[in-house]
């Protein structure tokens, strides 16, 4: 199966909490985990850049290093993402990975999302 950008949706939907948002417009959906305070915590970005449909995903900074360093020029950078979450976010083509290890990646990256979730006090 290649996975494309609405089948990733669709998995990451799945997830409990989970749900669909378009803050940065329609052509970039997020996929969120919702959160006490009511903002959500955004776990999965699905976009199309250069003509490639991409995933942006989250990990903590040792696993990031760890999947740049095990796909190298595959696994990169966190598109878009400001220098401070560059530790933490990394992005993929879809057509890159067998589309196990994409929904392993996107898994890990509710995982790690929903760890920063800090219950009301």
């Amino acid at each position: 199966m290649n996975m494309t950008m609405q089948t990733l949706i669709e998995y990451c939907l799945k997830n409990a909490g989970a749900y669909l948002d378009t803050p940065f417009g329609p052509t970039f959906p997020v996929v969120k985990i919702k959160t006490p305070d009511g903002k959500g915590r955004i776990f999965a970005e699905i976009f199309k850049h250069d003509g490639l449909e991409k995933f942006t995903f989250g990990a903590d900074a040792e696993t990031t290093q760890y999947l740049r360093h095990t796909y190298p020029n595959v696994i990169v950078r966190g598109y878009h993402c400001p220098p401070v979450q560059a530790r933490y976010k990394s992005t993929v083509a879809l057509s890159a990975l067998p589309d196990s290890i994409l929904l392993s990646l996107a898994d890990l990256s509710y995982r790690f999302a929903k760890s920063k979730i800090k219950a009301k006090s």
